[in-house]
């Protein structure tokens, strides 16, 4: 075989790789939104097959009946503020390790990379407790406080490697030129650091509305509940409206779905920049 032959061979090879992935993936998805036009009835009969009547209606009640106008607005408000707050918090961080003049660099690594190792069910319960005793049950602000606690860790190092790699250079003719270590980080830093940040805030955002052990156990009042725990509405003891929870799934995903699709570029770009040193 030519070395012509076994490139082409490759390729073929990857096409037909990426293509059983891409239909192992869309298929679920498709299974969903068909689904989700289709009566109780028939789901009951057969779980898979073409609608015999498009319900649409299926939406509206599913949006009325879970509370979905409420579930968006808590989800959005405490989607938007953790992914900024991280984004922040974790952007300054990282350029006080690597672009500063800074004590303890190793000790203040550690420290954000051992966040990863505290497993969640072990903190649970002492904060909730804590929380009751400062008012934050119920409230916005204190899911915003524990996902910002519990996305630190990871976005740390994710975002460390991507300013570890950008060139020193940069830094140092800015300072140079006068440039205080505020003016560097706005005019150069942030700039170049874009697709990391739309990175970071994209993860956060979708860890945040997809997040359930926590929303579930702080959020107890019905118009602070979020988007992922509007499922029980339609799962009772005696079974589920199969059409409802479907329509419901598409309510749910439909938000990450339009947001990745508008910053894919972005995303693609920053999750793939950090691993490019400089």
């Amino acid at each position: 075989m030519t070395r012509e032959r076994r490139k082409r061979l490759g390729i073929w090879v990857r096409i037909m790789i990426a293509a059983v992935i891409t239909v192992l993936q869309v298929i679920p998805l498709a299974v969903v939104v068909v689904n989700s036009l289709r009566g109780n009835e028939e789901i009951s009969k057969i779980m898979i097959g073409l609608p015999e009547k498009l319900h649409f209606t299926n939406y509206l009640t599913a949006w009325e009946r879970g509370g979905y106008a409420h579930a968006y607005a808590s989800s959005l408000i405490i989607g938007f503020g953790t992914s900024v707050s991280v984004a922040v918090l974790v952007g300054f961080a990282v350029y006080g390790l690597l672009k500063t003049e800074c004590y303890g660099k190793n000790f203040f690594y550690t420290y954000f990379v051992a966040g990863l190792a505290v497993p969640t069910f072990a903190v649970i319960v002492p904060l909730f407790f804590f929380f009751y005793k400062m008012n934050l049950i119920n409230t916005h602000l204190g899911m915003i406080l524990i996902y910002i606690g519990t996305n630190i860790s990871f976005n740390f190092m994710f975002m460390y490697a991507f300013f570890e790699g950008m060139p020193k250079e940069l830094d140092e003719a800015a300072r140079i030129d006068g440039a205080s270590e505020i003016q560097n980080m706005i005019h150069i830093v942030i700039p170049l650091a874009k697709p990391i940040i739309t990175s970071v805030m994209l993860i956060v955002f979708v860890n945040t509305w997809n997040e359930f052990l926590f929303s579930n156990t702080f959020l107890q009042k019905e118009e602070v509940r979020t988007v992922s725990l509007r499922f029980f509405s339609f799962v009772g003891k005696s079974g589920a409206d199969y059409g409802y929870v479907y329509a419901a799934a598409v309510i749910s995903i439909l938000p990450i779905v339009l947001l990745y699709f508008l910053m894919q570029d972005l995303f693609v770009e920053g999750m793939t920049s950090g691993s490019v040193k400089g």
